[in-house]
């Protein structure tokens, strides 16, 4: 009797030591929503939600690992972001994790089958990505949805291997869950999703584009009865129709997105790069997810997509804001070009081809500036001011006759008179000195007896100015000359980078002895007792070389002693470029001319062209005195020195009465 009642004491223990054992959960996974993962049999739109989970396990050998170059191309992923509390608890069952616990079993040792891979996708945030894989009826319902089985990814080449498989395994659903960002009590994730048949597989590629068809093959496996295979092929052609592809791509989970350079290949690697920009991945998964897309395999990206890649993609600097997949892309021309391709056709705007060269396309969607598109005859690239003036007003043909007119943006514009329209206020020589006038002022004219040429005029205060830079070289009759002043005019002038034309806009520049019409090798004593105000120097007759005190009266005049913004007042309004104001209130319309000076560098070279301006004015403190003013400071600057080769521009001053 005590022998019976010993042997069950004894089965009770050994049954109690069992059930122990069974219900051991210390391998969950921690999940970022915390939520339950359910059989999705029924509702095809339950496939993104999440559960903490264990890994299931059977025995089987030890999986080796592989990857190859894909022959075709394609890619697809489901991104899903969340933001939730993190958790760690779980209540699932892991019999590896189990196994793994319980014994000194090592990860690589698990039994069962092992896959490896690669996955490309969206990656480089704060924490690695986790990887899990569930296993799938040939419906493509759970097996178990309480049992996953977790893998590794590294951190490097985010090569992920899964074990402890079931060595019958065929479909599978693999999750890859991103930390898109945390902070001390949120993490924001992002969710991706792949179906694939694991049957004789042991190596494979996960990529962002796996998850776009990732509800659209369940869908044709469990509501039109296709096999696995025909289902992932035709999504895959859905896939490629959406994105307006024509070169055909299969079996994403074999292509190398980041390497694979076949057509197909660069076309699967550009809808990868799409998913894997943070905010457009979001939207078109919205989309790929919709009831058009998973029933019907349609989809209708519309303007407002368009106007948010365009942004992406024309505001991009560096590689980051494209997305992991193109900044981690071995060769990204090609996927720009796709890029281009697929928004030319979302857009509706076209291919930008010879026949279209100087085409302005507007995105309907977008209202600001940045959504108009210019073609050059090759490309599409964001429209100037000008362009998109012309776009909004009903320009007036530009023939003949020279004119200006002003746009929408208050820029103005002028007409050469030889059909070709130039935008005013950037500096170009291309607008004649006469169309960089103050409209505004009424100027008079000087005729230089010397050689005919005539010049506008303004009246400043009690004096008259040049309203244009003096482009004297000599005399129109020889039997007229000065000959000193021709002999210090020798070698002592020149026009910008030595092309005439810039002459006619802005003048000549001068060194010293040309301006004040003094021997260049008078020593410094002696040429400034020559130097009296009013010293006519280079100017016709009846006009002298402004003094700084002149200078500065035409300040003093509507300015008082504040002299802050007194570039503003100089200045031309045209010609210094968009973040000048558009001032010029006393007409002096002074042009950034540049200067011609020897640097011990450089030796002689042009300067400062369409940025400063800089005039000679007769010596206060040295022998060479420099008016400056730039684009870049609203005050005016004066330079004394010494040196005698800097070449200025001249306005000269109407002798008083």
């Amino acid at each position: 009797m005590k022998k019976q009642l010993f042997l069950q004491v004894l089965v009770l223990a050994f049954l109690f030591v069992m059930a122990s054992c069974g219900d051991d959960d210390s391998g969950f996974i921690a999940r970022g929503d915390g939520s339950s993962l359910e059989d999705d049999s029924s509702d095809s739109e339950g496939d993104e939600d999440s559960a903490d989970s264990k890994s299931g396990s059977s025995s089987s050998k030890k999986g080796s690992s592989s990857s190859g170059k894909g022959s075709s191309s394609g890619y697809s992923s489901s991104r899903s972001s969340s933001s939730s509390s993190v958790r760690s608890s779980s209540s699932v069952k892991s019999s590896s994790s189990s196994l793994a616990s319980s014994s000194s079993i090592a990860y690589e040792d698990i039994p069962g089958k092992a896959i490896a891979g690669v996955y490309q996708g969206f990656v480089g945030h704060v924490v690695m990505p986790t990887i899990e894989v569930r296993a799938l009826t040939s419906k493509l319902e759970y097996v178990d949805s309480t049992v996953s089985y977790a893998g590794k990814i590294d951190s490097i080449g985010y090569r992920f291997s899964v074990r402890g498989l079931p060595e019958d395994i065929e479909y599978a659903e693999i999750h890859v869950r991103v930390n898109d960002g945390t902070n001390s009590t949120i993490r924001y994730y992002v969710d991706e999703y792949a179906v694939v048949n694991l049957k004789g597989v042991d190596s494979l590629y996960v990529n962002s584009a796996m998850n776009f068809i990732y509800k659209r093959v369940k869908y044709l496996v469990r509501e039109k009865g296709l096999s696995f295979d025909e289902a992932k092929a035709q999504a895959e052609s859905d896939l490629r129709k959406a994105f307006y592809v024509e070169e055909a791509f299969h079996d994403l989970e074999r292509i190398d997105v980041l390497h694979d350079e076949t057509e197909g290949g660069y076309w699967a690697a550009t809808i990868a790069t799409t998913e894997s920009i943070s905010w457009l991945g979001n939207a078109l998964r919205t989309d790929f997810w919709s009831d058009a897309f998973v029933t019907d395999g349609t989809l209708n990206l519309g303007d407002e997509l368009a106007s948010g890649l365009a942004s992406t993609f024309y505001n991009c600097v560096g590689l980051a804001c494209l997305g992991d997949v193109y900044s981690r892309h071995a060769n990204r021309d090609p996927i720009r070009v796709n890029l281009i391709k697929f928004f030319d056709t979302v857009s509706g705007r076209g291919a930008c081809t010879s026949d279209r060269a100087g085409d302005v396309f507007r995105v309907a969607s977008d209202t600001s500036a940045s959504g108009f598109y210019t073609c050059d005859g090759k490309e599409w690239d964001r429209s100037t001011v000008m362009d998109r003036d012309m776009y909004k007003l009903d320009f007036p043909v530009c023939g003949t006759t020279e004119k200006t007119v002003i746009g929408a943006s208050k820029f103005e514009y002028y007409c050469n008179g030889k059909g070709t329209w130039i935008e005013a206020r950037p500096w170009s020589v291309d607008v004649p000195v006469k169309f960089r006038l103050n409209p505004d002022i009424d100027y008079g004219t000087m005729i230089d007896p010397r050689d005919g040429q005539t010049y506008a005029t303004v009246k400043i205060g009690n004096k008259v100015w040049m309203a244009q830079n003096l482009n004297f070289k000599g005399y129109k009759n020889k039997a007229d000359e000065d000959s000193t002043l021709m002999a210090n005019l020798s070698g002592g002038h020149i026009c910008n980078s030595k092309k005439e034309a810039h002459c006619d806009v802005c003048g000549r520049l001068y060194d010293w002895a040309a301006v004040m019409n003094l021997n260049e090798s008078m020593d410094s004593v002696t040429a400034k007792a020559m130097i009296v105000d009013p010293h006519q120097g280079i100017c016709p007759d009846g006009w002298h070389i402004p003094s700084t005190d002149e200078f500065e009266h035409i300040i003093t005049e509507y300015y008082s002693s504040n002299t802050d913004k007194t570039a503003d007042m100089l200045r031309s309004r045209q010609g210094w470029g968009k973040s000048v104001p558009d001032k010029d209130p006393v007409g002096f319309s002074a042009l950034p001319c540049g200067i011609y000076f020897n640097s011990l560098n450089m030796g002689w070279a042009f300067d400062d062209w369409g940025s400063e301006a800089y005039f000679a004015a007769t010596p206060r403190y040295h022998l060479h005195t420099e008016i400056t003013m730039s684009a870049s400071f609203t005050g005016i600057g004066s330079y004394d020195n010494s040196s005698r080769h800097r070449h200025n521009s001249v306005r000269c001053v109407k002798n008083d009465d």
